[in-house]
């Protein structure tokens, strides 16, 4: 009677581990393989590398805590270079017999190669996109953010109202990607509160030099300006603006794209005040951010980690939490039932726990991820203030 109770009770045990009604089957991998499409080398590669470095912290801390169901976890970076067509080829071959994907990064590749990813039914977690590009492969990806059109104007409302004196301002946009999108999505936060939007400048993505730029912006007198372009070129922008006399530091905003180590290491003393939005804060102080901070300034001389590095992080965490939820094996033989399970769980799941804070997913999209706003001081983000989307 008592081997039955304690076998009974090793039963519901692993029932309750699996989620409810659903016990974990067998795996019939020895090791859990996730391939990443990243732009390792060419114009991002900076970018690229701290993606991988956040992709393959979390590999290690899960095979740390005993893998993903019992089984090790192995990310292999696969390099794009930014070339659709290389994307199309790598994507082609991942299909055949992959699992799940992470990437592809960025955007070019992401629309070259992510139909061949639904085409297949397998997801690919493109992570650092925004929804607009995103939502075009649901439910074989999920959205990182929610739409630009609701998560940028409460951030940038609130950093304009901060400053009585902000009357009118000037976008510095660089035409890559989803920043036009994002630039746009500035303008109703800027209208609400009650600043007149001027007219942008645009920042050609082969400009080596800004001063004709910058005149242009000053020309129509802003009291503030907001950046979206690459790090390098904000820094080289705020660099020229000091020159030719700007002093309200706190009155420049970064998007979240730009806060990139280049925005640090040339733009230096030139910067501090400067104010940034992005979605994670450096300054929270949790066991699992410190060690996660902790690693990366260690193999980063000392740099905190940028806006993006905890996206890939967490997405490999919340591939972890739907195979091991909804009993995927990783058998061959089950491959189309088992990539649609992993894309049903990551569309919906809840209460993620997340390297920074809890979310929900809402048929791909989050519902409830802040933003923050810092303050640049000496190479380091002072925090300013929370903003949640209502």
């Amino acid at each position: 009677m008592k081997a039955r109770l304690i076998v009974a009770g090793v039963l519901a045990s692993m029932l309750f581990a699996a989620g409810p009604g659903l016990a974990q089957q067998p795996v019939a991998v020895n090791e859990w393989q996730v391939p990443f499409l990243n732009c390792l080398t060419g114009p991002i590669a900076s970018i690229g590398a701290y993606l991988q470095w956040g992709a393959e912290r979390a590999a290690a801390d899960i095979n740390q805590a005993g893998g993903i169901a019992g089984k090790p976890v192995k990310v292999t970076g696969i390099d794009t270079a930014n070339d659709p067509q290389k994307g199309t080829v790598e994507m082609a071959r991942i299909v055949k017999d992959g699992l799940v994907a992470l990437g592809p990064v960025p955007e070019p590749v992401i629309m070259a190669a992510m139909p061949i990813a639904v085409e297949n039914e397998m997801v690919s977690m493109t992570a650092t996109t925004s929804y607009e590009y995103a939502n075009k492969f649901f439910p074989w990806t999920v959205s990182w953010f929610p739409p630009i059109s609701k998560r940028l104007p409460p951030v940038v409302e609130a950093w304009a109202k901060q400053f009585s004196d902000m009357k009118q301002v000037v976008q510095f946009i660089e035409p890559y990607g989803a920043w036009p999108g994002m630039a746009e999505a500035h303008v109703p936060g800027l209208k609400a509160a009650g600043v007149k939007v001027l007219s942008p400048i645009e920042v050609p993505s082969d400009a080596v030099t800004f001063g004709p730029l910058v005149v242009k912006a000053l020309d129509q007198k802003p009291d503030g300006i907001i950046f979206a372009c690459n790090a390098e070129k904000i820094a080289k922008i705020v660099k020229e603006l000091k020159g030719r006399g700007w002093q309200k530091m706190n009155h420049l905003l970064v998007f979240n794209s730009g806060d990139d180590a280049a925005l640090y290491t040339i733009g230096g003393e030139d910067i501090n005040g400067v104010q940034v939005y992005n979605f994670i804060n450096p300054g929270l102080d949790t066991p699992r951010w410190n060690a996660f901070k902790n690693a990366y300034m260690k193999d980063h001389n000392g740099m905190v980690p940028p806006s993006l590095s905890t996206h890939y992080y967490d997405a490999l965490f919340m591939i972890k939490e739907a195979i091991e939820k909804t009993g995927v094996t990783g058998d061959p033989k089950k491959l189309k039932e088992e990539r649609k399970k992993i894309a049903d769980y990551c569309a919906n799941v809840k209460d993620f726990q997340g390297l920074m804070f809890k979310w929900d997913m809402k048929d791909g999209v989050p519902t409830n991820k802040p933003l923050y706003i810092f303050e640049i001081e000496s190479g380091k983000k002072k925090f300013v203030r929370e903003v949640r989307p209502q």
